[in-house]
Order: C-alpha cells, then sequence, then structure tokens
C-alpha cells in the first residue's frame, strides 16, 4: 500500500506541500522507548500508592541530551487523575533569584505567608489538603542541590521535610548525575530515593525499534527504513547515542530529503543535513 510505512492517523499528511511536511517535521512530536516508559510506570505508581509513611521520591539523572525535559513535558500533559496533583518547577527558570524553597512553594501555589514556615505550619497542611497536591516534579534538579555547603544543607532538609510527615509530598527529581552525588550527602533522604539513570543509544533492537517508530512519524512518501545497520551506524558515531542529537539529526535530513525530492533518509541526506541544520 502506498504510504505503508507511515502511520495510518499520519498518512493524510503525505499529501501536504513540501512548506506543510518541513512545518511538521520541525514540530516536537512523543516517541516512546522503554527507558522513559519505565519512569512514567514508576511515577503513576509512586503517585497511586496510599498510606506511606514517607512519601516514595525519584530521581531520574543523565547527561544532556537524554530527554529529561521531555520526559517532565510528558508527564505533564498526561490526562490520568494523578497527574493533576502534581506541581512543576524548572530551577533553571529562576529570572527573580528566588530561593529554592521560595521555587518550590511557587510551583505548589503556596501563599508566602504559609511557606515561610514550612517545618510547623500546620496551614501548609491543610493548603495541601485544599488542593490535593501530593508531589512536585522538580526539572534541573541539579541546580538546587549544587550550591555551597551551607545552602545545599537547607535545600536536602527541605526536600525531607516535605516528603516526610505531615505533608507526604513525592519529590521527582530530574536532572545531571552530579544531583545523585550530591543527594549523597545526606543518607536519610537519598533512601526515600528510587533512582534512575538515562542512558545514550546503543546499537541495540531497542534503538532500531525507536528509529521504525521515528520514521512512522515522517512524513516522507517514500520509506527510509531508519533500522539499517548502515543508518544505525552512522547516528550513533555522530551522535554519540544522544537522544536529542539523533531526533535532530533525523529531523534535519528529513527536510533536506523533501527539499532535494529524495522523499527518503539516506546516507547522503543525513550527512546533508547535519552539514546544513537549520540554513536549509
Amino acid at each position: 500500500m502506498e504510504g505503508s510505512h507511515v502511520k495510518q492517523a499520519r498518512r493524510s499528511m503525505l499529501a501536504l506541500d513540501d512548506d506543510a511536511r518541513i512545518s511538521i517535521i520541525n514540530d516536537d512530536i512523543w516517541i516512546d522507548c522503554p527507558q522513559t516508559t519505565m519512569v512514567e510506570r514508576i511515577v503513576r505508581n509512586m503517585l497511586t500508592t496510599k498510606g506511606r509513611v514517607q512519601a516514595p521520591c525519584l530521581l531520574v539523572c543523565g547527561a544532556g541530551g537524554t530527554g529529561k525535559t521531555s520526559l517532565v513535558n510528558k508527564i505533564k500533559s498526561a490526562t490520568d487523575e494523578w497527574a493533576n496533583n502534581i506541581a512543576f518547577t524548572r530551577l533553571s527558570e529562576n529570572a527573580d533569584g528566588l530561593r529554592f524553597c521560595d521555587q518550590i512553594m511557587l510551583a505548589l501555589g503556596v501563599p508566602p505567608t504559609l511557606g515561610k514556615a514550612v517545618k510547623t505550619h500546620l496551614g501548609l497542611v491543610k493548603y495541601l489538603e485544599l488542593t490535593g497536591k501530593i508531589a512536585v516534579v522538580i526539572d534541573e534538579f541539579h541546580d538546587g542541590l549544587l550550591a555551597n555547603r551551607q545552602e545545599q544543607r537547607k535545600n536536602l532538609s527541605l526536600l525531607k521535610d516535605l516528603s516526610g510527615a505531615p505533608y507526604h509530598l513525592s519529590i521527582i527529581g530530574f536532572g545531571i548525575e552530579s544531583a545523585l552525588n550530591a543527594l549523597q550527602q545526606d543518607r536519610q533522604l537519598e533512601r526515600r530515593f528510587e533512582v534512575i539513570q538515562l542512558h545514550p543509544w546503543t546499537e541495540t533492537e531497542e534503538f532500531r525499534q525507536f528509529l521504525a517508530s521515528m520514521e512512522e512519524n515522517l512524513p516522507l512518501r517514500n520509506p527510509s527504513e531508519l533500522y539499517e545497520k548502515k543508518i544505525v551506524k552512522f547516528l550513533l558515531a555522530k551522535t554519540d547515542g544522544s537522544m536529542d542529537a539523533v531526533i535532530k539529526a533525523i529531523r534535519f535530513s528529513a527536510i533536506q530529503a523533501i527539499i532535494c525530492g529524495e522523499e527518503r533518509v539516506t546516507l547522503e541526506m543525513l550527512e546533508k543535513g547535519l552539514s546544513i541544520r537549520w540554513a536549509y
């Protein structure tokens, strides 16, 4: 069947003009893979568990480009009931120079008067009950822990307080691996955290399946067979297995495939795409 290499829900896109298809290629799209699916499952299970004295917590760490922020956005877009009770913050976005505690409280929507006395203020407990907040997802988690020793102790103490009684907030952190080193400074808090490390892609069947899924979503009129050995090896050599770099390489090459009339990703299109990048 013509266009059978593209998933049925996107097959009508093949009839669009070049500019429209390039715009589609530039859109962000989520592709499931075992690592990210596991993280989503852990978050869901943690947040639907009842009756724990200490709230279960999670640290997802990995090098830049391994898909951490995309995972945060995927959780943020979830429509399940448990997802509605999560607060989100990104510590690197702090133009006002707020303290770690203030950023967490702001994410929770907590009035400043309640946030000032986290350890003892019963009003905070009531506020969390009324709003139904059960977790805080923190992107760029390491930014809150890689402070001077005094600030680091304060921040770790805050996380320990919030994840314990009477607040029972699950802390879900996403950051680079140095966040784990900082967390290990407080052994009691560290024991509350499940740690998942995201690794770069290697030449595995899982990577080939990921590439096949990518191809199904590209509005190219000819099959590319991205899972072929020569393409797999090229991508890994050029990107070091970085999720972000792999996606960009395929995106740039797919755009070149449309512009050149090739309508499929080849080694030539990959080379050209990586050379020209956004200057197409």
